[in-house]
């Protein structure tokens, strides 16, 4: 008796220890928005004027250029006539470059 009940104890811990792990990872993703993750980018921008830090020490750059910075991963473009405009909508590490010129 006292080895099925100390299985029985061994199972139902590990049951609670996965449900654990299953609502913290949706905890963390709804957290950092709207049920998915921020891809962070390790790249840094050459330059930007308009950034938007966070105290996280996560930053994105709402500068509207003609072309996006090498290092973007995920370039938009916000308006196509009378001339493209493009703006990168990753997620940085670190702090705001200096403003482009």
């Amino acid at each position: 008796m006292k080895i099925g009940s100390t299985v029985a104890l061994a199972v139902i811990v590990l049951l609670h220890a996965g449900l654990a792990m299953v609502i913290f990872a949706d905890v963390h993703a709804t957290s950092v928005g709207e049920g998915k993750a921020i891809d962070i980018n390790p790249g840094k921008l050459r330059c930007c004027t308009n950034c938007n830090f966070s105290s996280s020490g996560l930053y994105t750059c709402d500068d509207v250029v003609k072309k996006c910075d090498p290092v973007c991963r995920s370039c938009v473009v916000v308006k196509t006539y009378p001339l493209k405009e493009v703006k990168c909508t990753d997620t940085f590490i670190g702090i705001c470059d200096p403003p482009c010129k």
